[in-house]
């Protein structure tokens, strides 16, 4: 392949795969991407069309007019990155339009680089990581060959008079378009180094001592909006989720649980007609307990919690500055990762509850977080919600018996199902049983605007779970039962790879707690049981996102996340002080830090160190013998045998050699000349004309002497060799000593 086609179709892969890690951020439009993509692919090979001397200080006056609407778009929207990052996208694409020297190459490779650094600011994803080692490869590549057409540039260049160097033009197009310049041995070795330097980059990254901060900065990443987590729902928010697989959190059962998950969010208490909202904004800070538990309910004594559910979680980031924590009822306290680096974090974590008993906390944003929740498994008795009676405290009726007018047939549904009962335990199984047996779920119903939940009940008997969950509020409240939607998820998928539970934003979930006096809230789900079983199914593609949700935990824990924490339990690890990670989180504590100093102490260092020197001795020795053994190959020629360039050059070469002048491997070729014409004036022409003339043909393809001027060159090099014996230069540092006296 010619090299000036190999070159470019190298910048190409450089610019294709920085923009690639940019583009999978899910930032940029259509409107961006394709014109970057495009002008990536066309631009390389389109210089010769801007190859014009009035197009340079236009496209410097097209930059500037850029630079002022970069400047006050990004005034205008506030969001100052993205119109960095797309100007810096635009400048690329004019950049490659001019790639004409060594010095646009570089320009354009600096600039795709930027573009990597942006992209692992906007997508802190794996698929920044898959795309990393491509891009590293491709761009050592680039500058290598960058780096040989400089030194092409270089030969083809001629100086004219006062005006300066100028390139010969024929020349240089001559020598990008050989083929033998860049043999695929070359582009081997470039790759093999490049890989090697990579992976020993990876070594340092997991090595090198980092304050609590990751390879991307704050360690944070795009948070995710999930309906139903907000301050308001509107019904029909979950149809428009119902089919996304993006995983929200994963939980390990440390200890108890089995089966589908259901795990609490939020409640919500205001509906209007159209929508739920929460108006318990009111939070209190949770304290620890003796344990070091932080407890929704400080008063409850932990010994009446017997089997408990101990759930670890990894909870994505979230869109808001609060965040709800989940947890499987009844929620009893948290626990966050204890760490004796808790100083040298950024920011505090601080969990609350508002007066709904809603847990959220709030902290650096964008983060994911590692907690623990201890759950309260056990049901309540039906025998005893029976007879809690209806004596419900004043502020229990004021915010969860308020409900607006509803349609006749609403009403009628309510007293029709509350016939025959007398406690509220059995009218709420009887609203949910109803519901569950006399409509249907579907993802698709509509329902309108005016009073979507009258649609549900009395006409469209058909929709998704926070119409269930909606309706049988309503049907309590106006039998006089407080009432509460509840979001969160349910269901989840068992990840065999990573050995949790992972759930995604298609199991976001609604159900419904009543409340009973002296007892609390008590769960029921009207939703029809078969409906959320079809969330867990498994296909054939399931493997596969486990396989890759699995990798993507792993990339954000260790790459992402990675910090001086986690490289501390990683050594913990090595010494055997603990079997492994236990969970998502690696925290440690005071002893453990003892425990790694002491083990340090004992390694045996007079024998590390004996090894350490041993190894650089004996890689010493390595280098020296290569280098002996570079000295005395045979290096193949750059011209074949026969050429007669070639011939003329070596026989001048073999001359001088046997007059004690030999060419050291340091020195070019005009070198060797200029050294020579030093030692042996009256040889110094013919031996710089017979050079000139084997340079030209080995790097350029042509050669303007005729041979049979070369011939006689020769002749009279070597017959000025023989009238005047130079003696030998052993060394280009002794030329430089003679050339200066």
């Amino acid at each position: 392949m010619r090299f000036d086609l190999l070159h470019r179709l190298v910048t190409i892969g450089t610019l294709l795969t920085g923009l690639v890690s940019l583009v999978l951020s899910g930032e940029f439009g259509l409107a961006v991407t394709l014109p970057a993509f495009v002008v990536s692919i066309v631009g390389p090979f389109m210089w010769r069309l801007f190859d014009r001397k009035w197009l340079i200080p236009a496209s410097g006056a097209v930059a500037v007019v850029a630079v002022v609407v970069a400047v006050a778009w990004a005034v205008a929207s506030t969001d100052y990155l993205y119109a960095a990052i797309v100007f810096a996208l635009f400048l690329t694409g004019m950049k490659s339009l001019f790639l004409r020297r060594a010095p646009d190459f570089m320009q354009m490779y600096a600039l795709s680089f930027l573009m990597v650094m942006a992209a692992a600011v906007v997508n802190p994803g794996i698929s920044f990581g898959v795309a990393m080692l491509p891009y590293v490869i491709l761009l050592t590549l680039s500058m290598m060959l960058t780096t040989l057409r400089r030194g092409i540039e270089a030969q083809a260049t001629d100086t004219v008079g006062a005006t300066g160097p100028a390139i010969d033009e024929s020349r240089l197009r001559a020598s990008l378009g050989r083929r033998d310049l860049v043999r695929s041995g070359f582009l081997t070795a470039t790759v093999g180094v490049t890989v090697g330097v990579f992976l020993i980059s990876l070594v340092f990254f997991f090595l090198f001592p980092r304050l609590g901060l990751g390879f991307f900065a704050q360690q944070s990443r795009r948070g995710l909006a999930v309906t139903g987590f907000s301050d308001e729902v509107r019904l029909g928010d979950f149809g428009n989720i119902a089919e996304d697989p993006e995983v929200v959190l994963r939980v390990r059962l440390k200890k108890g649980g089995t089966g589908p998950l259901r795990m609490r969010g939020q409640s919500l208490d205001r509906y209007d007609g159209a929508a739920w909202r929460k108006t318990t904004a009111q939070r209190r800070q949770l304290r620890s307990d003796q344990d070091g538990r932080l407890r929704i309910d400080p008063g409850r004594d932990r010994s009446i919690i017997p089997g408990e559910v101990e759930q670890e979680i990894y909870l994505e980031p979230m869109q808001g500055a609060l965040r709800v924590l989940f947890g499987l009822p009844q929620l009893a306290a948290f626990e966050r990762p204890s760490s004796a680096l808790e100083a040298l974090k950024p920011a505090q974590w601080r969990f609350h509850a508002d007066d709904a008993g809603d847990p959220s906390l709030t902290g650096p944003p964008a983060v994911a977080i590692v907690y623990t929740v201890y759950s309260d498994p056990r049901p309540f008795d039906a025998g005893l919600l029976r007879k809690a009676g209806s004596e419900y405290p004043a502020g229990i009726r004021d915010l969860y018996l308020s409900i607006p007018a509803q349609k006749a047939g609403v009403t009628e549904i309510a007293r029709r199902v509350a016939e025959g009962t007398d406690n509220a335990y059995d009218l709420a199984r009887g609203i949910e049983s109803f519901l569950k047996d006399g409509y249907e779920y579907s993802l698709s119903s509509s329902h309108g605007d005016d009073d979507p939940l009258a649609d549900f009940l009395l006409v469209n008997r058909q929709g998704h779970c926070e119409y269930f969950a909606s309706a049988m509020v309503v049907l309590l409240r106006l039998a006089g039962v407080p009432a509460r939607i509840v979001n969160g998820f349910y269901g989840g998928v068992t990840n065999r790879y990573g050995d949790y539970v992972a759930l995604r934003r298609s199991d976001a979930h609604s159900w419904v707690e009543a409340y009973f006096p002296g007892l609390g809230w008590a769960t029921f789900d009207p939703t029809p049981s078969a409906a959320l079983d079809l969330r867990s199914s498994q296909s054939w593609w399931q493997g596969v996102s486990e396989a890759v949700d699995a990798t993507k935990l792993a990339w954000y824990r260790w790459v992402v996340e990675y910090n001086l924490e986690k490289q501390i339990a990683v050594l913990a690890s090595l010494f055997r002080l603990r079997k492994g990670a236990d969970g998502f989180k690696d925290s440690l504590d005071r002893g453990d830090f003892k425990d790694i100093r002491d083990r340090v102490r004992g390694l045996p260092w007079t024998w590390i160190g004996l090894c350490f020197v041993g190894v650089i001795a004996g890689l010493t020795g390595i280098a020296f013998l290569r280098r002996r053994l570079r000295l005395t190959q045979v290096r193949r020629p750059l011209l074949p045998a026969g050429d007669d360039v070639l011939v003329a050059y070596l026989r001048m070469r073999r001359g001088l050699k046997r007059a004690g002048v030999a060419r050291e491997p340091p020195e070019t070729q005009i070198e060797f000349a200029d050294r020579v014409a030093v030692a042996c004036p009256g040889a110094a022409d013919a031996v710089r004309a017979v050079t000139r003339a084997y340079i030209e043909r080995a790097f350029g393809g042509v050669s303007r002497s005729p041979v049979a001027d070369l011939e006689a060159k020769v002749d009279e090099c070597l017959r000025a060799l023989a009238l005047n014996r130079p003696g030998r230069l052993d060394t280009p540092s002794n030329f430089v000593t003679l050339k200066n006296r």
